[in-house]
């Protein structure tokens, strides 16, 4: 059976480049899409006939079209979109840079949007699977972290909708996670809510947690759609 191939936005760290080992272990054709292609080398190197390192910021239209365009030039289909790349800035609405909305709005919804858009002639072709790294974010909302809270949200809404219009065409997965030890706390420009953010990223889910999520819900029977999947710390 050839291997299928994946697609992962944000595969530069974190749940991204965990997401791309695990399934590169299991003999998945990845391509890695991140701004820092750099910081893929190591997947390069270990992976050469596996792993493609795409440089592409997910807010840039033709940049991911030109992705596809590349991606479709060497694999005959493309099976799965794993939806992983987003960014918070978390801390007092009145204290925020207008920036900072702006560019959660772009990365975490547009580009996600632009993703989706671009990649899902090619994932109903081959009646493939949508995985969105949603957060618990996207079920809850939390003061001083209001606009983030807002775009999980909508990813959370427009993987429900995708489940119930492409169902039985294209598999789709949302996968909302708690606290996860990664770059995301490293984000927040705001000082006091940064410390505050150095305590509740102890003892929290590791990348790992959330690639074997990926798998189980990748690997699942072709009869059964894994829609939703919440992960937190048990602490």
């Amino acid at each position: 059976m050839p291997s299928k191939t994946v697609v992962i936005t944000g595969a530069s760290s974190g749940i991204g480049k965990s997401i791309s080992k695990a399934l590169l272990n299991k003999g998945y054709h990845v391509i890695g899409m991140a701004r820092r292609k750099e910081r893929m080398e190591e997947l390069s190197n270990a992976f050469p006939d596996q792993f493609t390192a795409l440089e592409a910021d997910i807010t840039d239209a033709d940049a991911v079209l030109q992705a596809r365009e590349l991606i479709l030039s060497k694999y005959d289909e493309i099976n799965g979109l794993i939806n992983n790349a987003g960014i918070g800035f978390l801390g007092p609405l009145e204290d925020a840079p207008l920036s900072q909305w702006h560019t959660m709005v772009d990365v975490n919804l547009k580009g996600l949007l632009t993703v989706t858009h671009t990649f899902l002639p090619s994932l109903l072709a081959a009646k493939g699977h949508i995985i969105n790294i949603d957060s618990v974010a996207g079920h809850e909302v939390y003061p001083e972290s209001v606009v983030y809270c807002s775009t999980k949200w909508a990813v959370k809404a427009l993987s429900m909708g995708i489940e119930k219009e492409l169902r039985g065409r294209v598999k789709m997965t949302n996968i909302s996670p708690g606290p996860v030890e990664t770059e995301f706390s490293t984000h927040t420009t705001h000082e006091r809510k940064a410390e505050q953010m150095k305590d509740y990223f102890k003892n929290v889910l590791k990348a790992e947690d959330i690639s074997n999520a990926v798998v189980f819900a990748l690997e699942s029977p072709q009869h059964v759609a894994i829609n939703e999947l919440t992960l937190r710390p048990f602490k």
